[in-house]
Order: C-alpha cells, then sequence, then structure tokens
C-alpha cells in the first residue's frame, strides 16, 4: 500500500515542485522506514481472531465479486481487441496518428486516476491559505512556544499533521498541494512527512477497510497504522536533523497572492499547455470509447 500511494513517480514530481529535495529524500526513506516497522507490528501483534476475521471476509468478497469479474475481463478484451485493430494500443497500424491516440487515451486514464485527488486538494488549500490567518498555524503547531520542550513539539506537530491528514478526505497526490500549506503554515518537517503517509488512514481508505477486512480490521489497521507513521516521522524529523538535512520552515509566512498572476514566460506557457491539455484529454477520452 506505501509503495502505490507514496512511493510512485508522480508523488515525486509534486513534491520536489512544491516542497522541495530534502522532502523528497525524507518520503523515500520515511517511506522505507514506516514499511519496516508497520511489517514488524502487524507480523508480530497482529490478533490471530483478527486476523481470520479479515481473511473470511476478503474471501467472501473476492467470491462475491468472481461473476462480476469475469464479466469486466471480457468487456476488456473485446474493448482491447478494438483497439488493436484501430491501432490504439499497439495494433498493426503502427503510425504516428495512432501512437498519438494511443498516449492521449493513456493520459485520459490518467486524469480520470488522479485528478479528482489533485483537484479536491487544490480547492481544499486555496481556501485554507485564504481563510486561515499566519497566527492560528503559529499556536496550532507551536512554532512560537519556546516553553514547550524541542521533541514534545514535534511529537505534537507528527500527531497534528496525521489528525489533519483523517479528516482532510483527500488521499495520494492531492494531498501533497495540502502538505506544501502546512508547511507554509509552520509544521515540522516530520509533521509534513506524517501528513503525506497518512493517506492509508484516511477516512475513504478506512471505509475500504472495513469493507473489505470487517470493523475491527479497520480499527486495528487505523491503531497500527497511526502508531507506525508516528514513530517513522519522529524518526526522519530527528535523522534528517542531525545531518542538517532540513531546510527553514517558512514560520507561517503565507505566500503572499496579491502579485501571483503576472504576465511573463509561464503565462505563455499556460495558454500554450492548457488548452492542448483539455483538447488531448478530450481526443483520449474519444479513444477509449
Amino acid at each position: 500500500m506505501v509503495a502505490s500511494t507514496n512511493l510512485v513517480f508522480e508523488i515525486f514530481i509534486v513534491i520536489v515542485t512544491l516542497l522541495g529535495w530534502a522532502f523528497f529524500g525524507g518520503e523515500l526513506a520515511g517511506g522505507v522506514i514506516f514499511i519496516v516497522i508497520s511489517a514488524l507490528v502487524i507480523a508480530y501483534v497482529y490478533p490471530s481472531k483478527v486476523k481470520q476475521e479479515a481473511i473470511d471476509r476478503a474471501s467472501a468478497e473476492e467470491n462475491g465479486d468472481t461473476h462480476d469479474k469475469h464479466e469486466h475481463h471480457s468487456k476488456q478484451h473485446d474493448h482491447g481487441a478494438m483497439q488493436s485493430e484501430d491501432g490504439y494500443l499497439g495494433g498493426s497500424k503502427d503510425t504516428f496518428r495512432a501512437k498519438l491516440s494511443a498516449a492521449a487515451g493513456y493520459f485520459y486514464m490518467d486524469v480520470m486516476m488522479v485528478g479528482k485527488d489533485i483537484l479536491i486538494g487544490v480547492a481544499i488549500a486555496s481556501v485554507l491559505m485564504v481563510v486561515i490567518p499566519a497566527p492560528f498555524w503559529k499556536a496550532l503547531f507551536l512554532s512560537d512556544n519556546g516553553h514547550v520542550p524541542h521533541l514534545a513539539v514535534l511529537a505534537w506537530n507528527a500527531l497534528v499533521g496525521i489528525l489533519i491528514a483523517i479528516l482532510a478526505f483527500v488521499c495520494s497526490v492531492g494531498n501533497i498541494v495540502m502538505a506544501a500549506v502546512l508547511w507554509q503554515g509552520g509544521i515540522s518537517f516530520g509533521g509534513v512527512i506524517a501528513f503525506i503517509l497518512a493517506d492509508l488512514v484516511t477516512v475513504p481508505m478506512l471505509m475500504v477497510y472495513r469493507k473489505y477486512y470487517g470493523l475491527r480490521t479497520m480499527w486495528y489497521l487505523l491503531i497500527t497504522l497511526t502508531g507506525c507513521i508516528f514513530a517513522t516521522a519522529l524518526l526522519v524529523e530527528l535523522g534528517f536533523g542531525a545531518l542538517h538535512w532540513i531546510p527553514k520552515s517558512p514560520g507561517g509566512q503565507m505566500r503572499n497572492m496579491s502579485n501571483a498572476i503576472v504576465w511573463n514566460w509561464q503565462a505563455w506557457l499556460n495558454m500554450i499547455f492548457i488548452p492542448l491539455s483539455v483538447f488531448y484529454f478530450l481526443r483520449g477520452k474519444r479513444s477509449m470509447k
């Protein structure tokens, strides 16, 4: 689950673009550490009764979906055959136009798969950036509180990052935008890592666990994964801090949005590629029919 949600190429691109290379390293190291910790915890602490319930529930769910899956695979086979005849997906017509149509189809599928998460993440992050004042973020993340021990502040930030992720309903790529807002608001480096990893315990993911594995497994995964995320965030924070790899926090200084719209080379690129992306998306949608 970590590999498919947190250690994928498109997330790394967004992390480097919005947060920087230090967070790319933190996410990579944190993902590996989280996998090791959670694997050990689940292997040695998982109650046998809960495990058996999850296996029985997953098996029943699988058997109930067998007929639908066969029908779906049959439709996929027919659809793939039609695409091959048209030259869309590696058929006999190996032309540039066919390759362009195939690429448009894959572009359409990628947008449909992650586009909603990105749109929701951008919308929530934009609203929070404008509506919530900087003093609130500072108070929430204890940015200016010198009376609290530093380790306690780091632990609190990790917990807050996990809690915000659970309540945000945003998964995968979309929560990177929200992570950038939290970093601008003054959350710690480890808090950002905790927030990103916590997309495995968001409400939509918990509903998936409940459907396939049962209610007890859902609560067990929520508790164990949350604890593993918390430990991972602290280890990454302390490790990167010892190596002096943590960038300086903006400390609640939200970016001034009044000069965000300017006429420069980026505006020209937007004018070219935004309409081109829309056109390519629609072309891909037609090629998938």
